[in-house]
């Protein structure tokens, strides 16, 4: 059934108009990225669940897709762990903060390339939630201002 609605959402992001970029999040804890599309491929990098990327293109019968991350890394990850929802990437070392404000309390500091789960907007600040590598960490959930992320939401 999970890959049905991987496919199903996959086919809903190819039949947006070409020029229009297609945006998609890694839907596992973590998931290989691999040099061709294939699971004997060599993996190139791993990305973590929340993981926004850019969609290039797929293979032919379209079980793999090629994809970016927000440094201009590519590389090829099976379709059925990607997710149409929204995942943020951290542009920089950055704190996320309690409120959405610069003055406000520093909740947890994450490095660049850290990843998280969209989950509201107020003006040019995101609420995020990261889903911790290790069970027994605690979740950072917070403000960070908008400049400071790469990705997409559902608006």
């Amino acid at each position: 059934m999970k890959k049905i609605i991987a496919l199903i959402a996959l086919i809903a992001f190819t039949v947006v108009p070409a020029a229009a970029q297609k945006y998609a999040s890694v839907n596992a804890k973590r998931a290989n990225i691999r040099k061709c599309a294939g699971t004997k491929c060599a993996i190139k990098f791993y990305a973590w669940r929340y993981t926004p990327v850019l969609m290039l293109k797929t293979n032919e019968d379209k079980t793999w897709v090629l994809v970016k991350d927000f440094e201009g890394y590519n590389g090829w990850i099976s379709a059925d762990l990607l997710s149409p929802a929204g995942g943020m990437s951290a542009k920089v070392d950055l704190n996320v903060r309690k409120e959405p404000s610069a003055n406000a309390d520093i909740v947890c500091t994450v490095e660049k390339g850290y990843p998280f789960k969209y989950l509201t907007r107020k003006g040019k600040w995101i609420q995020v939630v990261d889903e911790p590598a290790n069970a027994k960490d605690s979740k950072c959930k917070g403000w960070v201002y908008n400049a400071n992320l790469w990705g997409f939401f559902k608006q």
